[in-house]
């Protein structure tokens, strides 16, 4: 049996870690239910203001998926605090907006890369090959 990026059946494997950064609960759970489907330990929080003291608080993440539109913080500002703060890690924004000028500030902002809402195993395939370079 072969080793494979993403099957937590396997010991051995590397499991990749994602923190979702979504105010819908619904929203969360798909994303969460996808993320896990392919091997992702996950954490979610409500808002750009969470997902920057979960990492003052020392914590750290393979992939963050931000929203774009939160509450408290959204994701512009939170995405921008993060890469100041010096963080490192994959940031993929997640917007159901049809604002090209929207959608060009968030990627400006440091992300890895934007894409429309729903998140799909294409999106996650392409986090797990990102992780694996």
């Amino acid at each position: 049996m072969s080793k494979m990026v993403g099957d937590s059946s396997i010991s051995g494997v590397k499991k990749f870690t994602a923190l979702i950064v979504d105010d819908n609960v619904l929203v969360r759970k798909v994303e969460q239910a996808f993320l896990n489907k392919k091997g992702f330990e996950t954490k979610f929080m409500e808002n750009g203001q969470e997902a920057v003291n979960i990492f003052n608080d020392g914590n750290s993440f393979d992939v963050v998926i931000m929203e774009m539109k939160l509450p408290v913080m959204d994701g512009i500002q939170a995405t921008k605090e993060l890469r100041a703060m010096g963080v490192k890690c994959l940031i993929f924004g997640m917007t159901t907006s049809e604002s090209k000028s929207d959608i060009q500030a968030f990627i400006e902002t440091g992300l890895d890369k934007c894409f429309s809402k729903p998140l799909d195993f294409v999106m996650i395939d392409k986090a797990i090959k990102h992780l694996e370079n």
